[in-house]
């Protein structure tokens, strides 16, 4: 009985000891805290769409997009975005360790963007930027159909 008694103590103190060491982990200062400007560029994407009826999905490099998010307040869930093809206010989340920015458009577009601790290099954040376009108009010489895209590539934190 002694020693399963201790083998008990042993398992609890092992589990208590690896917990106590993931939250020391996770304490380092989140580097997107009190942020205000972020300047962000996307040089991969990956679009979909359907062909008869079936999604597919095609990626490629460039062009470039390239957009700002200004006056960045988490506490408010506000920020302003200049750069794509109409500018204004966005909801700012700050979730651990990521940063969303959320856009929807009386059209009925949503463009999300996530802005990762992690760096990718020179001191940029990895970032992801999801936009999602449908408007069911019948305009001759122009396709009527969803628009889906996600792109790839880095934040820059600016004053």
């Amino acid at each position: 009985m002694r020693n399963r008694l201790l083998v008990a103590a042993a398992v609890v103190g092992f589990v208590v000891g690896v917990a106590d060491a993931a939250r020391a982990q996770n304490t380092a200062p989140n580097v997107l805290t009190g942020i205000k400007n972020l300047k962000c560029s996307f040089a991969v994407s990956a679009s979909g769409r359907w062909v008869n009826g079936e999604p597919e999905a095609a990626i490629k490099k460039g062009p470039l997009t390239t957009f700002e998010y200004r006056d960045i307040d988490t506490t408010e869930s506000t920020a302003n975005v200049v750069g794509l093809a109409s500018s204004g206010h966005v909801v700012a989340q700050l979730f651990g360790a990521n940063l969303h920015f959320l856009e929807m458009r009386s059209t009925g577009s949503l463009m999300l963007t996530t802005v990762f601790t992690q760096e990718s290099r020179d001191k940029k954040l990895k970032a992801v930027y999801t936009r999602a376009d449908y408007l069911p108009l019948s305009i001759p010489g122009f396709a009527n159909a969803p628009e889906v895209s996600q792109h790839y590539g880095e934040c820059e934190i600016v004053p």
